[in-house]
């Protein structure tokens, strides 16, 4: 069974073993660099199959600021990661289910919530739709890794 949960910063080293599949580097970070996020706004958390630790993310609460395409009360998701050695198994579909409810009960009257995906990565793009997530037709060019489709969550 799937879980997610919050992952305090002291305890990032359950994370550690996530490995990146062969060319996610063009879209997320390494485990290492993604837990040494210095800014307080952006809480970790963490995905468990039973005992296992499989994945983690970011919900950054003080996103707007920084993505003009975002209404000043939105808040984004970065950083999803399934570690490769965990992939194939239908953990991020699964996660992708969970997480509107997740996040409705995690951070109550948070309605809007904003994610970029590179416009390379036709996995995680079909994913997030099937995920409820909504493509608002715009491109954000201030990716690392190139242009990536803007999407948005709208909860209840």
């Amino acid at each position: 069974m799937i879980q997610i949960g919050d992952l305090p910063r002291d305890r990032v080293g359950e994370v550690l073993h996530l490995a990146l599949g062969p060319g996610q580097a063009d879209f997320v970070g390494a485990i290492g660099d993604m837990v040494k996020d210095p800014y307080p706004a952006r809480d970790f958390h963490v995905v468990r199959e039973g005992r296992d630790v499989v994945g983690f993310f970011k919900i950054d609460r003080d996103y707007a600021p920084s993505h003009d395409f975002a209404e000043p009360h939105g808040w984004g998701l970065r950083g999803l990661l399934i570690g490769a050695q965990f992939q194939g198994r239908g953990i991020g579909r699964a996660v992708l289910a969970l997480l509107p409810p997740y996040l409705a009960h995690r951070y109550p009257g948070q309605t809007l919530y904003y994610l970029t995906v590179n416009c390379r990565n036709e996995i995680a793009y079909r994913a997030y739709l099937s995920g409820g997530w909504r493509d608002e037709g715009g491109i954000y060019h201030g990716g690392s890794a190139g242009p990536q489709h803007i999407k948005r969550l709208d909860l209840p």
